[in-house]
């Protein structure tokens, strides 16, 4: 390996180390390439002069880079291209392939996932031309981690269980553990939290026997956030504060605030809103301190969902309007929309239904662009919402009708059902009443499968209350009468009074993905209690 090329690896893992470069942050360890064999290659005088050049933009891409503006960050791509054609031209195809990688990461860095994708396909069989399994398996986490993102979760698996394979093949087992761990994350955010359990539980002991701390901290981490989905928030609290202690005892500030805002998630979770808040607090002014831009506003996205949560809608409003501007500059569109959406949702709680339905269409385009389909949805029954509200019923059906296929696309049959309800009211509303009974009809059935009685009873009870006004009245009896064992068996009562229709509340979820550090599991949002609007009967 000549001193050129270690000094071009070395200006790459100092690219890499950086917090903002998700992707590769996901590696345990940084990139590497096999050289190519010079005695096949002929080494000519131009391609020196050809090689020199592309080093010097690549260097000036990092200096972009390393200034972390939106702007900044868009114009390093080009750097890190013109790197990546020269060094095509100088035949150092190896160094080709970490530039595209480092584009991908980004692409992906600035939220623009199909991008980043496209990058890292350019990547893949030039490392496997290469023959380089170190940078192949690489660029197949990194891939795994966008179809993660992109939820599109078996791709994802797809993805990282390539790259294990190659990795115990190689017998690095660093890179194993990390790869168990995203394996892990997936199966986490697959709702099957003992099998990632099972996952991270190998991937720990292997970070203990290298005594790397940071990485045992990040699994136990990890840990705990599967004890989360498990609803063991005890046991979560165990194993964040085990990860806590060791963040703090190896110096590691930003990482103490991310563990401190991950407690907050299960004091949030516990109920217990101001311990949260406390939390928070604390990880935010960590992240001021260190000049963590990105995590500050993911912070304050979390402390504006407990002020919603709380009721302090200005409270609320006013961190997220401090979010914003930081994510904006930052150039992260996903987390900006999801912002947008959360400031929607409070001006909609606020009955300013113009201002929501001005921020839902801010953030709408941004989903599209990102291929985000379940923020698209979800903006899309949000803004169906405002305008039942509004009484614009034919537009309120063309936006859940458009809800509806990406719902269904998903696999989402919760959503699905809930958006089937709201098409079946406001066809209620209007009087046609048949067609309101054919999507309650396709409701019912999901819900029942589902376990989920609030939909079940409340959707019986709508098809009962259609039949009545149809002059139906044994069979509109025959409905209230299926209803009423799952309301007897519901923790919180419904209203007496069932409402003619049951509508999902426009989501608001948290920013912060509290999973792990380095593999943050972009998982569904959480969303706020369904609402039972108001009868019209």
């Amino acid at each position: 390996m000549t001193t050129n090329y270690k000094q071009i690896l070395l200006i790459l893992f100092k690219l890499i180390s950086l917090p903002g470069i998700i992707s590769l942050l996901f590696l345990s360890a940084p990139v590497t390439a096999t050289p190519i064999n010079t005695k096949t290659i002929a080494q000519q005088p131009q391609n020196t002069d050809i090689k020199a050049a592309a080093d010097k933009v690549f260097a000036e891409g990092v200096e972009l880079f390393n200034q972390r503006t939106a702007d900044s960050l868009k114009q390093a791509i080009p750097k890190f291209q013109a790197a990546a054609q020269l060094y095509e031209q100088a035949r150092k195809i190896n160094l080709q392939a970490i530039c595209l990688v480092v584009i991908g990461n980004v692409y992906s860095d600035i939220g623009e996932k199909q991008k980043a994708l496209v990058f890292y396909n350019q990547a893949l069989p030039i490392s496997r031309m290469l023959g380089d399994k170190k940078m192949e398996a690489t660029t197949l986490n990194n891939i795994g981690t966008v179809y993660r993102f992109l939820l599109e979760k078996q791709k994802a698996l797809d993805f990282f269980n390539q790259a294990l394979p190659i990795l115990r093949m190689l017998g690095d087992k660093r890179m194993e553990a990390t790869t168990l761990n995203n394996i892990g994350s997936v199966y986490n955010f697959l709702e099957k939290p003992d099998k990632a359990l099972e996952l991270f539980n190998q991937a720990l002991p292997i970070f203990r026997a290298f005594r790397d701390k940071s990485m045992e901290a990040t699994t136990l981490n990890n840990i705990g956030s599967a004890y989360k989905s498990l609803g063991k928030y005890q046991r979560a609290l165990e194993f964040f504060n085990q990860a806590l202690s060791i963040f703090r005892v190896v110096e590691d500030k930003s990482k103490e605030a991310t563990i401190l805002n991950n407690i907050g998630t299960i004091h949030n979770s516990l109920g217990e809103k101001q311990q949260a808040l406390e939390y928070y607090n604390q990880a935010l002014s960590l992240y001021k301190a260190l000049g963590n831009r990105d995590r500050e506003a993911n912070t304050l996205g979390n402390i504006g969902t407990i002020y919603n949560s709380l009721g302090e809608k200005q409270q609320a409003l006013e961190s997220f309007n401090q979010a914003l501007p930081i994510f904006q500059e930052l150039g992260d569109r996903h987390r900006e929309a999801i912002i947008l959406n959360n400031i929607g949702v409070v001006y909609s709680d606020l009955e300013e239904k113009q201002k929501a339905l001005s921020y839902y269409n801010q953030a709408l385009p941004l989903y599209k662009a990102l291929g985000d389909r379940d923020g698209e949805a979800i903006t899309l029954n949000n803004i169906g919402n405002i305008y039942d509200d509004l009484e614009e019923k034919q537009k309120a059906l063309s936006y859940y009708n458009q809800a509806l296929p990406l719902y269904q696309a998903l696999g989402d049959r919760d959503e699905e059902a809930n958006t089937l309800n709201n098409i079946g009211s406001v066809y209620d509303s209007l009087g046609e009443k048949q067609k309101a009974l054919e999507y309650y009809n396709q409701a019912l059935p999901l819900y029942k499968a589902l376990g989920d009685r609030d939909g079940e009873v409340t959707t019986l009870n709508n098809i009962g209350n259609v039949y009545y006004s149809l002059g139906e009245k044994l069979k509109a009896l025959s409905y209230y009468n299926q209803a009423s064992p799952p309301y007897k068996a519901l923790p919180t009562r419904l209203p007496e009074r069932l409402p003619v229709n049951f509508r999902t509340q426009e989501s608001f979820f948290p920013i912060f993905r509290e999973e792990d550090i380095f593999l943050p599991v972009f998982r569904k949002p959480t969303r706020l209690p369904l609402r039972l609007p108001k009868s019209t009967r």
